[in-house]
């Protein structure tokens, strides 16, 4: 019985000492830049097969440190010397002539020490790992709880380099401290946004998407891409639909969705009716007066009768009275007001509720439409008459611009600022960083960086990417598609994740 429980023990030995030689990657030095306990360099063995942004581990007594490889350098003794190149090619010589190349050749990869784990416990980088010490890839137990991933977490991929570890988000911290998605056009910006609707939905979250483009019904509809599926199969998953409501504006007929017009306020009938500031001072006291009456019934019939009232009481212009009226009366005449909706029709726990306005109509009314919709969303909220949600903008430069000031910016920025309390959860989604209005981007706890070219967006971004390192910042123009870094309260640690196939069919540019 001893025999066999010794032999059982060596074998579960010799298995563990498989498993440490196989993820076994380098052993550390210290020619170059001495370990700190910060940073250390580790030569590579031959056949490590490691990328930029893997999480690298070391033993140091009762502790195991952990860092994240950001830099690897290839090196050869032969090639220093220019001069031995140079005569080489003049001679017409191939190098592996005289010496043998090969054998000169290493790498070096630096790694940014992240922390030290005692047992389950995480300290914050406090020793040096000691030179000649032998560096081994993560383990995926520890990498769970340095990113605090979980196992009932939002699926949004697996680790670049790393496939057999999943990517599970906290929905939590993802969405109580709002997020945003970023990437140029053609990196898979709106295929992740997919992917998080799908997974919120999926765990019972209202969603509320602001498409301009309107790409996100397809939602409705099972993926029946042949590759995807192949993918999905190997990951476990199935294709599948969600419940979906789409909803347009009823500009000149064209949805069914409309405004009442009593929910907006002065600045908002202002901004849409494109009113000089003379006649905006005419309209607030004309609304003024309507609600000093008692009897608040706001319509255009009543404000137009209010106005002419006040024009003669206040001396207004007559030419500023009728301009007023006539503006007035033409966004009327577009056809989006009427009795509105009702937030609790729109919202309901594990449906998505598409805006979709890619209709048809003048940018500034598609602004004042998003904006009036966040804000009676927002307003349900806190009176708490419907369940928390998520609202998800594409295209959020448009609704929230950085030079210009909107009725759709200042909603976005209260819900980004105030959200949280009250149980509404902001995603910002966007193309052109750099025209998006950084109080906005710096609210979002969370950040989602696909492919970005341009260098104008990458340094608008900077400031607000948190701990990732600059090797990250220069690595992100040349992500694939379908690449994103995880940067933020949700992984703690900036992470290179392979976005997952999705389930439901894409409405936009495939993958």
């Amino acid at each position: 019985m001893l025999h066999s429980l010794i032999i059982s023990i060596n074998s579960l030995l010799a298995c563990y000492e498989v498993f440490l030689m196989v993820d076994e990657l380098g052993v550390i030095i210290s020619y170059r830049e001495p370990p700190s306990h910060l940073s250390f360099c580790f030569q590579l063995s031959d056949d490590a097969d490691v990328k930029v942004g893997e999480f690298v581990e070391v033993p140091a007594g009762k502790y195991i440190i952990i860092g994240r490889i950001v830099l690897i350098r290839s090196y050869n003794e032969y090639l220093r010397n220019p001069e031995f190149i140079r005569d080489h090619l003049a001679r017409n010589i191939p190098l592996t002539a005289r010496f043998p190349i090969e054998i000169g050749m290493w790498r070096e990869a630096r790694v940014e020490i992240v922390g030290m784990f005692e047992g389950d416990r995480l300290h914050p980088p406090n020793i040096p790992p000691e030179p000649g010490e032998k560096v081994y890839r993560a383990s995926p137990r520890l990498l769970k709880k340095l990113l605090g991933i979980r196992d009932d977490g939002i699926f949004l991929g697996t680790m670049y380099g790393n496939d057999n570890l999943k990517i599970l988000l906290d929905p939590e911290k993802l969405t109580s401290l709002h997020f945003a998605i970023f990437g140029a056009t053609g990196s898979g910006k709106s295929y992740t946004v997919g992917v998080i609707v799908e997974e919120l939905l999926e765990k019972g979250y209202p969603v509320v998407i602001i498409d301009p483009h309107g790409e996100y019904s397809t939602l409705s509809q099972p993926n029946d891409n042949t590759v995807d599926l192949l993918k999905l199969g190997n990951l476990g998953l199935e294709p599948r639909s969600y419940p979906v409501k789409v909803y347009k504006p009823a500009y000149f007929g064209q949805g069914n969705l409309t405004l009442n017009f009593r929910d907006l306020d002065t600045d908002t009938i202002a901004e849409m009716a494109r009113l000089t500031p003379v006649m905006r001072d005419l309209l607030y006291l004309a609304i003024r007066s309507i609600k000093k009456s008692g009897n608040y019934e706001l319509s255009f019939e009543s404000l137009s009768r209010a106005i002419r009232s006040i024009a003669q009481q206040w001396g207004f212009q007559r030419r500023t009275e009728i301009t007023l009226v006539r503006n007035l009366t033409l966004l009327n005449e577009m056809g989006i007001f009427g009795e509105g909706f009702d937030p609790k029709e729109i919202i309901e726990p594990g449906k998505a509720s598409i805006i979709d306005l890619s209709i048809d109509m003048e940018e500034h009314i598609r602004r004042i439409f998003a904006g009036a919709i966040m804000e009676k969303l927002f307003r349900a909220r806190k009176e708490k008459t419907i369940p928390p949600l998520v609202v998800i903008v594409e295209e959020s430069h448009r609704f929230a611009p950085q030079d210009e000031d909107t009725y759709s910016k200042t909603v976005m920025r209260r819900i980004a600022r105030e959200g949280r309390k009250f149980g509404i959860s902001l995603g910002v989604v966007s193309q052109r960083i750099v025209g998006l209005d950084k109080d906005v981007i710096s609210q979002c706890g969370t950040k989602i960086i696909l492919r970005v070219d341009s260098k104008t967006d990458l340094d608008y971004l900077k400031p607000y990417i948190g701990i990732a390192s600059e090797e990250d910042i220069e690595r992100i123009p040349y992500l694939p598609t379908g690449v994103g870094i995880v940067t933020g309260v949700a992984t703690r640690y900036p992470v290179t994740t392979v976005i997952r196939p999705r389930k439901s069919k894409h409405g936009g540019i495939k993958l």
